[in-house]
């Protein structure tokens, strides 16, 4: 499916991970992994219903709060340990053959890749070493060793992705941009980039 001979200018590919380079929410994965579905049910049930109406629909409030339910007081190295045995374990169990077809056949022509993603960092990044490939994503504030529940950084989807990924790259510096994505997390990267893909539904022309 793919085109293209060595590519000589500068380009970034920006991959979206959850539903784009996995076929399963890692959030949610990793989480019933680590709790069983029931607990996380319950929790998300729970971090919902504390959620102001106001705020109902503020993902990030929602996600503080059920972080806050399930970690909120752990050990940030135990926490750790668990995002990095999920990322040993389960990812590689999860990819899409076309979207690593893809993503590898940047990283074969010399393109910067980089990783976007509202999942916490601490579980994508493990797996996304192994290419070379940074990440960008959600992370949780950590006070004295410990996990507070609440997030260092806002939830990383939407405007919130453009605004990591002009923090971390100059995009004026590649003649073309890639994004990739699934959601309407996904919309405003997808905007951003000379050729998008979304949900996989056309070949990207490389």
């Amino acid at each position: 499916m793919l085109t293209g001979s060595a590519v000589k200018e500068k380009r970034i590919a920006l991959f979206d991970f959850d539903g784009t380079l996995t076929r399963k929410d890692t959030f949610l994965d990793f989480h019933v992994k680590r709790f069983g579905a029931v607990s996380l049910v319950a929790a998300m049930f729970k971090a919902a219903l504390a959620c102001p109406l106001s705020k109902l629909t503020d993902r990030s409030e929602v996600k503080e709060r059920f972080v806050s339910r399930m970690w909120k007081g752990t050990l940030f190295e135990s926490y750790l340990s668990c995002a990095e045995d999920y990322a040993e374990r389960e990812i590689d169990g999860i990819t899409m053959p076309t979207a690593m077809e893809v993503f590898r056949k940047h990283l074969e022509l010399g393109d910067t890749v980089c990783i976007v993603t509202a999942s916490m960092k601490d579980w994508v990044e493990p797996w996304a070493s192994r290419y070379g490939v940074p990440v960008v994503g959600t992370e949780l504030e950590v006070e004295d060793g410990r996990i507070t529940g609440r997030l260092k950084t806002p939830n990383c989807r939407g405007a919130e992705k453009v605004s990591r990924v002009k923090a971390k790259f100059d995009l004026n510096g590649f003649s073309k941009i890639f994004a990739y994505g699934n959601s309407g997390g996904d919309r405003e990267m997808l905007a951003l980039a000379d050729e998008a893909v979304y949900k996989w539904r056309r070949a990207p022309r490389l």
